[in-house]
């Protein structure tokens, strides 16, 4: 049986999560016909600034890695904020901790782990979702979460100051070649929207913060828009990039110090 979740059953799913965010409690006391739904959905909240964006490691797919490529963060394409392979991209399966990754500062090829326990970042940031996102969903929720939690793990073990949040994966434009897909196009996003849903899943039962940024890239239809693609219907833009990182800095948790 596939697994597939709408775009409409996503905006559904999200709309019950974001309850949670930077945003003051209610009154004490105050009554209210709502139930609360515990949630790991960071809402807007005000603007945590540029320091704020500098304190992250960014780390998953190649449409993360090009934060580099696009010189859109401090240090622009000579950044050490991203980390990646050496050939930028990484898939989310059971490999994922063994992988070898080039660490900024030195150059050195590290495991995940080894860089997290290196560096201590203040705040990590993952995202992974289109890669094997066909893949992923047939091998179902548990498998997808297994892998990220190998991150997840590697993080608390290594540096555990260090906040880690996880990030919604992109949809993919109407201009995205799909001949090398087993699906339509609008089957594999609403793939990426079905992982998306366990990713935020995932962070809520490990307690920590779910960035739905893919949310501001979207066109009506749920597919990315094309002014935000590099060409090849699934890369991005320095403007998306932008677009992406004003959400971050505007989508804290709640007590959030820079």
């Amino acid at each position: 049986m596939k697994t597939k979740l709408s775009v409409s059953m996503l905006s559904v799913f999200l709309s019950l999560l974001l309850l949670s965010s930077c945003h003051t409690d209610a009154v004490q006391g105050e009554e209210s016909s709502t139930p609360t739904i515990p949630t790991a959905v960071l809402e807007e909240c005000e603007d945590l600034g540029q320091a704020y964006i500098d304190s992250f490691v960014f780390f998953g797919e190649s449409t993360t890695y090009h934060l580099k490529s696009r010189g859109v963060l401090s240090g622009g394409t000579e950044t050490t904020q991203v980390w990646g392979p050496p050939g930028g991209t990484v898939n989310l399966d059971t490999t994922v901790g063994t992988l070898k990754i080039v660490y900024p500062e030195s150059g050195e090829l590290l495991t995940f782990g080894e860089a997290v326990r290196r560096k201590k970042p203040e705040r990590i940031l993952l995202c992974f979702g289109l890669n094997g996102a066909v893949g992923n969903v047939r091998k179902g929720k548990d498998y997808y979460k297994s892998c990220y939690e190998i991150l997840i793990q590697a993080v608390r073990q290594n540096s555990p100051d260090t906040e880690i949040y996880l990030q919604s994966a992109f949809p993919v434009a109407e201009n995205m070649d799909m001949q090398y897909h087993s699906v339509s196009l609008d089957t594999l996003n609403g793939y990426i929207d079905t992982i998306n849903s366990w990713s935020a899943e995932l962070a809520l039962e490990h307690g920590i913060g779910y960035l739905n940024s893919a949310e501001v890239l979207k066109d009506e239809n749920g597919r990315l828009r094309t002014e935000y693609q590099v060409g090849d219907g699934y890369h991005l833009t320095a403007q998306a990039y932008d677009k992406i990182l004003y959400y971050i800095r505007t989508h804290g948790k709640k007590g959030e110090n820079v």
